[in-house]
């Protein structure tokens, strides 16, 4: 082989790893639990390809999780789900109860996202069939804290972002197992819901 050869062979395997998300994506985190996450490159970010399940925040503190009907399996297989007031962001910071070196993704954050892969009409039937993203939807329902009541497990899965809405309400997404699009909407703060975290 001629080095012009090698250099090419070279080039070509460093251009494929660049180019392929699903290659790009072996990095993996872990949280003051020990729990490891894989994570994705979307764009310019990278996202946990997995949804939180941690029951301590970066510093020990004990964070107020809850699993869909009480069952520890099911964040296991879905991801522990946590009320707005329980991921702990402050003004200024958004790091709430992701590890350290990641945050509670913005509302806006969220947006970037949905624009790479294509823009929301269909970003979620790309984030849950496109393998070659690797952003691996878990579809974990939600729970009314107050009501008590599981809702959606298996079939719509709903993340919180780090934006207030009102003193009792903020902003999430929803991506359903059935549907192409995305759907951003507000949510009462004392709902349980999902959480994906994002690099800082």
């Amino acid at each position: 082989m001629t080095f012009s050869q090698l250099f090419l062979a070279i080039l070509g395997c460093y251009l494929l790893f660049w180019l392929d998300p699903a290659l790009s994506a072996q990095e993996t985190i872990r949280d003051y639990d020990g729990n490891v996450y894989m994570t994705v490159r979307i764009g310019e970010q990278l996202w946990m390809a997995e949804n939180l399940r941690s029951v301590h925040d970066a510093n020990g503190k004990l964070i107020d999780r809850i699993c869909y009907g009480r069952k520890e399996e099911n964040c296991k297989k879905f991801g522990g789900m946590y009320s707005w007031d329980a991921l702990g962001i402050v003004a200024g910071n958004m790091q709430g109860i992701c590890p350290h070196g990641w945050h509670i993704p913005a509302d806006d954050e969220w947006s970037l996202m949905i624009e790479t892969i294509g823009g929301a009409d269909d970003a979620a039937y790309r984030l849950r069939t496109d393998t070659t993203l690797g952003f691996n939807v878990q579809f974990g329902g939600n729970y009314h804290n107050r009501l008590e009541n599981f809702n959606y497990l298996d079939k719509i899965a709903y993340y919180w972002t780090a934006d207030n809405y009102s003193p009792t309400a903020a902003w999430m997404r929803m991506i359903g197992k059935k549907n192409r699009n995305t759907n951003r909407s507000t949510v009462p703060r004392v709902y349980c819901l999902s959480v994906r975290c994002v690099k800082d």
